[in-house]
């Protein structure tokens, strides 16, 4: 199980190498830094995205049980699981929000050449 998962972990990341292909203008060369910016911060997403539902789904596996355990606590359980989810998926919009922020920035004169 878990080579099955570092398989489709690796396959993401190398999927994610296409994700900022774009067409190069002339005399632009191919390792600028904002490739490796968008490359990078592509990554970045994309394992923050993965381990970000890996803990949401053993959060809802574990509360649920816990609930199938003893439901009188089914209240407190739900307020919590509610919280954790939202701060578990509020990471994952932070890393959005600064891959989006490195993608406009206007990089000008700082190209690797």
């Amino acid at each position: 199980m878990r080579k099955k998962t570092l398989l489709v972990v690796a396959g993401l990341l190398a999927l994610t190498a296409a994700l900022p292909a774009q067409s190069l203008e002339k005399g632009t060369p191919a390792t600028s830094l904002f490739f490796w910016t968008i490359l990078c911060g592509s990554v970045c997403l994309t394992i923050a995205a993965i381990f970000g539902i890996l803990g949401q789904s053993k959060a809802f596996c574990n509360a649920s049980d816990n609930i199938a355990r003893n439901p009188a606590s089914a209240d407190s359980i739900r307020g919590l699981l509610i919280i954790a989810l939202a701060l578990m998926e509020s990471l994952v919009i932070y890393v959005l929000l600064i891959d989006l922020i490195l993608f406009f920035v206007k990089w000008g004169s700082y190209t690797v050449k």
